[in-house]
């Protein structure tokens, strides 16, 4: 078994599109504004975004909420979270215990994002 993607489920797929690409930068990889699905690079893996409506066509969906978190590697968290300031909602802080820095950001339909920074981890 092997990781395929990691797919959010948007009720706005153009306007969460125009965020990963053009706020965080991201390389789509699969479809275009106006569709109901679009992939993007993310280093080895894929993120995907995905009408809410078309996914709960084929299962029971909950109510949205922070059940899953994007983690997204960065080489300067400071730099993006200065960057992306408009949507950042927590950090940049150090977490040594963790062996990162971290900021916090929500995506336009309240996504909760991780930008990740490798630092030294912390001895116990």
């Amino acid at each position: 078994m092997k990781l395929s993607q990691i797919r959010l489920l948007v009720d706005d797929v153009d306007r969460c599109l125009r965020f990963y690409r053009d706020e965080l930068g991201l390389e789509p990889s699969f479809g275009a504004e106006g569709e109901d699905y679009v992939s993007f690079r993310a280093g080895e893996g894929t993120v995907a975004l995905f009408r809410r409506s078309g996914q709960g066509d084929v299962v029971g969906l909950r109510l949205p909420g922070d059940s899953a978190l994007l983690v997204l590697e960065v080489d300067d968290v400071d730099a993006e979270a200065t960057r992306l300031a408009d949507h950042v909602i927590e950090g940049p802080v150090s977490q040594p215990a963790w062996g990162g820095r971290v900021a916090y950001l929500r995506d336009p339909e309240g996504n909760l994002v991780e930008l990740f920074q490798s630092i030294p981890m912390e001895e116990a």
